[in-house]
C-alpha cells in the first residue's frame, strides 16, 4: 500500500488518522491522545521506545504539517498506560474492526448494517433533526452542501446507511455529533463574520486597498486553521443547548 493519504475513522466523535507506511499502520499521535484523554501527544509518547514513534508529513486543511505518529506497538503501549475508561473500548474498536478493515481494504469501513427490531425515527423525529441541522447551516452560502455533509456524518457515526431510518436508541450519539458539528459551524461563522466586518471597515468605509486587505484576511484565515484557533471546547449558546436537550428527551 503506497498511499500516504490518511485513512480516517471515528471513535466517540474523535477523528483518528492512520497512515499506511510500508504496509504498516501508523497513527497520528494527537488523535490517539485526544481519544484516550492524555494531556497531550507529547505526554503520551514520552515513554515510548524510539522504534514506536516517529514524525511524518500529514495532509491537513491548512496544508501539509509534520506530526508525531506512533505505530501499532506504540498504540497498544499508549492504551495500556491510559487509566481512562475509554481505553478498553478503544482497544476493542481498533483490534476488532479498524485494523482488520484497513489491512483488508486499505481504508476503514463500517461493518455491514443489519436492520434489527429497534424503534425507528418517526416522521416528527426526522423533522426535528432536520430542523436542528438547518439551524446549524442557516448562515452559510453553500447551505445545501453543508446539510448533505452533516447528514453523511450522522450516518457514519450511527453506522446506519441511507435510506434506512435512524433509530431512537442512537439519539445520544446523534446529539453528540450534532454538538461537535455545531461547535465547528459557530466558530467558523464567527471567523467569517470577523472577515466581513474587516472588509466593511477597511475597504468600504476607509477605502483601503482591497487586494491588500483581502490578502491579509486570507492569511489570517489560513493561520487560524493551522494554529487550530477554531476551538471546539467552548460552550454552545443556551438556545442551541436547549435544542439538543429537547432532542435528547426522545430517548
Amino acid at each position: 500500500m503506497k498511499n500516504l493519504s490518511p485513512v480516517l475513522f471515528n471513535f466517540h466523535n474523535n477523528t483518528v488518522r492512520v497512515l499506511l507506511i510500508n504496509d504498516q499502520p501508523w497513527f497520528v499521535a494527537s488523535d490517539i491522545s485526544n481519544s484516550l484523554k492524555y494531556l497531550s501527544a507529547k505526554d503520551m509518547v514520552r515513554n515510548l521506545d524510539d522504534d514506536e514513534k516517529d514524525r511524518h508529513i500529514v495532509p491537513t486543511l491548512g496544508g501539509n504539517q509534520e506530526m508525531l505518529i506512533i505505530n501499532e506497538s506504540g498504540l497498544y503501549s499508549s492504551i495500556l498506560r491510559s487509566r481512562k475508561p475509554e481505553a478498553k473500548l478503544f482497544k476493542k474498536w481498533v483490534t476488532n474492526e479498524v485494523l482488520p478493515s484497513i489491512r483488508k481494504t486499505g481504508r476503514y469501513e463500517h461493518p455491514p448494517y443489519q436492520p434489527e427490531a429497534h424503534e425507528k425515527f418517526s416522521s416528527k423525529d426526522t423533522q426535528n433533526l432536520a430542523r436542528i441541522i438547518s439551524l446549524m447551516t442557516q448562515n452559510f452560502r453553500f447551505r445545501d452542501a453543508w446539510n448533505n455533509a452533516i447528514w453523511y456524518a450522522l450516518r457514519e457515526v450511527t453506522g446506519i446507511p441511507s435510506p434506512y431510518p435512524m433509530e431512537v436508541r442512537l439519539v445520544p450519539s446523534i446529539a453528540s455529533e450534532c454538538e461537535r458539528i455545531w461547535h465547528v459551524t459557530e466558530a467558523l461563522q464567527d471567523v467569517i463574520a470577523d472577515a466581513e466586518k474587516t472588509a466593511i471597515k477597511r475597504i468600504i468605509r476607509k477605502r483601503e486597498n482591497a487586494d491588500r486587505v483581502i490578502a491579509e484576511i486570507e492569511t489570517l484565515l489560513s493561520q487560524t486553521t493551522q494554529d487550530n484557533q477554531l476551538m471546539l471546547n467552548g460552550a454552545l449558546s443556551n438556545w442551541h443547548k436547549a435544542e439538543l436537550t429537547h432532542f435528547l428527551q426522545r430517548c
